[in-house]
């Protein structure tokens, strides 16, 4: 079977994310969302959101809300839908069940679908008889036969009620191979024989997925469906009802599966896969998009940290690979910590602001937050490593790990280079001058020679900061400032006095 003509070149493009609300919003679906959202602004197109909620017993209200608040978040703001309105919104199945009412009463009329009275049991039956013997499970078109489906509407079910019938989709006999040209894989074919009439409206009334998303698309004028590889088993049979309805189809896109780097399905195994947990530990919603517009695709200048709008510029589907991608932990955090190092520093404490609720930012006037954000960012990869990189900065004293006071502290040296630290360097250091303190810092260390640098530094360090890394320690001076520096100090001299030599 050929599939007929495409929706015209001039026809507007038009594409969707429809995401089920039973569970927070996936990586995963966040990167096929972001693939349509790139191409339909690559083509001053529309993106639209669907929320696929017919599940009823499955579908929650904060899922859904989830859903929404994560793809703004990452600056995903659909064009019709959800609480936007318009033309065609906003789109939720479980208010459009009159639709697709209407739409399965034009197949019927068309002798397209028919009632099917079995009963789940019967059905449960014949799928364990087809395991057994090892063969597909393919409904056997019993219910197309007027009698057969007279005799077993008139007959109750296992329970005694009266059967409840679900509406099925007649394959014509003709249909052979179905072949279509996916943008992504190229040529794929299905033998239509093996689909077997499947259902199209359940018993209950609600629709099934591949029923429902063939009307949504065809009544949302969707012109492009870009969506993982796990649904290529289900284009087959929404072709077919495309055919039906005697409606062009749209173009398909199916994209690879995103894989754990153990090559493994991503799952929660492996940490977090819902957007709104990256979002939370503080990874940059540009970053994140950054790295998901990556997973699959590469822009053609070769450049991968760029803004969104710098993808968007270059984005085609023909660069789209159909392998899997890997989800690189490694790759995320260099580009969010990337990203953190280059941004403005007044931008990045607005950012900080909601992670740093355990400290007394009041204690510091504006310019020195900024200060000490500058000072540590360097190494940091989340937002939500800030409480720890800053909390030397705040409260008089300090906790020092007994580790730290063993292999750091503890000894002569130790005690002498803290020491003389505080009856030399003390007295004369330049606490309003950050230039000058760095100057003192070097001809400090000169002094003390030929103890090491390391050595000397690293006393100091844990002495005021209770650990060996962190911002440049003349900053530290400056920042902290004389009452605290030497309070700190004279707390880490009583804990660390030098060991006793031990005599043979």
């Amino acid at each position: 079977m050929t599939r007929p003509l495409n929706l015209p070149p001039e026809h507007p493009v038009r594409v969707r994310i429809a995401p089920s609300p039973t569970g927070n919003l996936h990586v995963g679906t966040a990167r096929t969302a972001l693939f349509n959202y790139m191409f339909a602004k690559r083509h001053n197109g529309q993106f639209i959101l669907r929320i696929e909620d017919t599940d009823l017993s499955r579908s929650k209200p904060e899922y859904k809300d989830n859903i929404f608040k994560s793809l703004q978040e990452i600056g995903l703001n659909w064009d019709e839908g959800p609480d936007i309105g318009g033309d065609y919104g906003p789109y939720k199945q479980s208010e459009r069940l009159p639709v697709y009412k209407t739409w399965a009463e034009k197949l019927i009329a068309a002798d397209f679908a028919y009632y099917s009275y079995e009963t789940q049991a019967e059905l449960d039956a014949a799928r364990e008889k087809a395991q057994a013997e090892k063969r597909p499970n393919i409904y056997n078109g019993a219910c197309r036969d007027p009698e057969i489906r007279k005799t077993l509407s008139q007959q109750p079910d296992e329970t005694g009620q009266p059967r409840k019938p679900s509406l099925r989709f007649k394959i014509p006999k003709a249909a052979g191979t179905l072949t279509f040209k996916d943008l992504v894989r190229g040529d794929v074919s299905f033998d239509t024989a093996l689909l077997g009439d499947f259902v199209i409206m359940k018993s209950d009334g609600t629709p099934s997925y591949n029923f429902a998303v063939v009307v949504d698309d065809i009544t949302m004028a969707i012109s492009h469906i870009i969506r993982g590889e796990d649904h290529i088993s289900n284009t087959p049979r929404q072709i077919l009802l495309y055919n039906a309805f005697e409606t062009p189809l749209p173009q398909f896109a199916h994209v690879g599966m995103i894989l754990a780097s153990d090559r493994s399905k991503l799952s929660k195994r492996h940490g977090a896969v819902a957007v709104s947990d990256y979002i939370a530990q503080g990874y940059l919603p540009e970053s994140f998009c950054n790295f998901m517009a990556l997973m699959g695709w590469s822009p053609p200048d070769g450049e991968e940290v760029a803004a969104l709008s710098h993808f968007i510029a270059q984005f085609s589907l023909e660069r789209i690979t159909h392998s899997p991608a890997v989800f690189e932990m490694d790759k995320l955090n260099f580009l969010n910590g990337k990203r953190i190092r280059t941004m403005a520093v007044p931008e990045l404490l607005l950012l900080v602001q909601p992670y740093l609720t355990q400290f007394d930012l009041t204690h510091y006037p504006n310019e020195r937050l900024l200060q000490i954000l500058e000072a540590v960012r360097e190494p940091l990869t989340r937002l939500n490593e800030f409480p720890d990189a800053v909390s030397y900065f705040f409260g008089r004293a300090i906790a020092i790990e007994a580790t730290l006071i063993d292999e750091v502290l503890t000894g002569e040296t130790p005690h002498q280079v803290l020491t003389a630290f505080q009856l030399e360097f003390m007295p004369t250091a330049a606490f309003d001058n950050q230039a000058l303190l760095t100057d003192q810092l070097k001809a400090f260390t000169k002094q003390l020679k030929p103890i090491k640098v390391k050595t000397i530094m690293w006393a100091i360090r844990a002495a005021l900061t209770g650990r060996v890394h962190g911002a440049e320690l003349s900053t530290i001076l400056f920042i902290l400032g004389k009452e605290t520096v030497a309070h700190r100090l004279n707390a880490a001299l009583a804990l660390c006095l030098p060991t006793e030599k031990t005599t043979s």
